[in-house]
């Protein structure tokens, strides 16, 4: 693909990144074309960089599934009003949950609607639910210890809660979307499939827009109907349940949490890569830039400003471990609110502590050395989602003006030696904003 070519494909993707950074110039220091792919200066962080970039083996799955083998195949439910709900579900039964149910609803901007163009499913609130079988909810416990090796929280007690119970008919289906975080502490959603006599519907959970995962819970191997199944995925992660073609699906929702009296996770170290890390850093000179690791998951303020460290996934909750392994501060900034209006631009940088707690924000420019383990080009890092458009009317004689907010959460660490330089170049950048710490 020629050079002009590609940038007709990057300007048909994102318009507002190409119209945005035409100059090379990009946030927080940054320079380049479009398709560069930026190294971090100096030998000590490059090395650090291409350490990191190894770390992703122990980063967890993104999304993962099959058999339940630790569930029995009858959950032995019961619905207060409906009474036992044998399974698979047939027509009568059906029907009769159904009128126990309420439309699923889903979430757009800051309401939430009913359309079911979007999403056709019909709801049912936990506290109505139980499970009579006493192997259902032991379970569901082994269940999460399983979860939480998979997806890099090793020996982390993981809780499974269950949301909603959710029943599917011919037709029922939800449109491409994202999690919400339901609970306190959610990194990610768990769907348990009893045995279900249904086509269609299957789960599909996508990654960087594209098909990653695809979950049919048992339907190619033909044991849906026989046995339970289930599938895994950050709550951030984008996925959508096809259109059920005929029959009925059943599923129960649960929210896979954190424990919310863990103040401190234990951490599982790696040896080598610790090694290989603190060897690295001691080749750092004094005055060296903080750098910085954009975070790959969509965070949002809630949980990182309760849970810190806490609300990291898979490759980033291992990389904060490292760090601490080898005496590192670390921090979190939202190094967002990076704005482009009409030539004019501005930069603000909100800082976390890595027990969540807000240590402040400042729009004083702050030079971060990003590192870049995974190869992302510069587009790739700013890109949609983490750019959003806002355009302003005319006013008096000027004509529409647009106004492009990027934002992305970052952990920014750097030797303990340098503690002290570098909080002063924080507190001096928080006091350049005009609201104040």
């Amino acid at each position: 693909m020629s050079d002009d070519e590609r940038g007709k494909e990057l300007y048909d993707q994102d318009p507002d990144l190409c119209e945005d950074f035409y100059n090379h110039e990009w946030p927080f220091s940054g320079k380049g074309d479009l398709d560069d792919i930026p190294a971090p200066p100096g030998e000590a962080c490059l090395k650090i960089s291409n350490i990191l970039g190894g770390a992703s083996e122990h980063s967890g799955d993104f999304s993962f599934g099959g058999q339940a083998v630790s569930l029995p195949p009858i959950p032995g439910l019961f619905v207060d009003g409906v009474g036992p709900v044998p399974v698979p579900l047939w027509d009568e039964r059906a029907q009769k949950l159904i009128e126990k149910c309420e439309k699923s609803p889903f979430g757009h901007k800051m309401t939430t609607k009913t359309d079911e163009n979007v999403r056709k499913s019909w709801q049912l609130a936990p506290e109505l639910v139980q499970f009579k079988t006493p192997q259902w909810t032991a379970g569901i416990k082994k269940m999460a210890v399983t979860i939480a090796q998979r997806l890099g929280y090793k020996d982390i007690p993981l809780q499974c809660v269950l949301y909603k119970l959710l029943v599917y008919g011919e037709g029922g289906h939800f449109v491409k979307h994202q999690d919400t975080e339901k609970q306190d502490g959610m990194i990610a959603t768990l769907v348990v499939q009893p045995p279900s006599l249904h086509e269609g519907g299957d789960l599909v959970v996508y990654r960087d827009g594209e098909e990653k995962h695809r979950h049919d819970f048992g339907k190619a191997a033909g044991t849906a109907t026989y046995l339970t199944h289930y599938a895994v995925h950050y709550a951030d992660a984008e996925h959508a349940v096809e259109k059920v073609t005929k029959g009925y699906r059943l599923a129960l929702v649960y929210s896979v949490c954190l424990p919310p009296t863990k103040l401190h996770l234990e951490r599982n170290p790696n040896k080598p890569m610790s090694e290989a890390l603190a060897e690295a850093i001691k080749t750092m000179k004094p005055g060296d830039d903080m750098f910085a690791l954009l975070l790959s998951h969509e965070y949002t303020k809630q949980s990182i400003g309760n849970l810190g460290s806490r609300a990291l996934k898979g490759l980033q909750f291992y990389i904060v471990q490292l760090f601490h392994e080898v005496y590192f501060y670390a921090s979190f900034g939202d190094i967002g609110d990076w704005e482009e209006e009409r030539d004019r631009r501005a930069e603000k940088t909100t800082w976390y502590g890595t027990d969540g707690g807000s240590i402040g924000s400042g729009a004083g420019k702050i030079k971060f050395n990003f590192l870049n383990s995974v190869g992302e080009t510069l587009s790739q890092m700013w890109q949609k989602p983490f750019g959003s458009s806002y355009m302003h009317g005319y006013m008096g004689n000027e004509g529409p003006t647009k106004e492009t907010t990027y934002q992305r959460y970052a952990i920014v660490a750097w030797p303990e030696v340098d503690d002290e330089e570098n909080w002063r170049v924080m507190v001096k950048a928080m006091k350049n904003n005009k609201g104040g710490p």
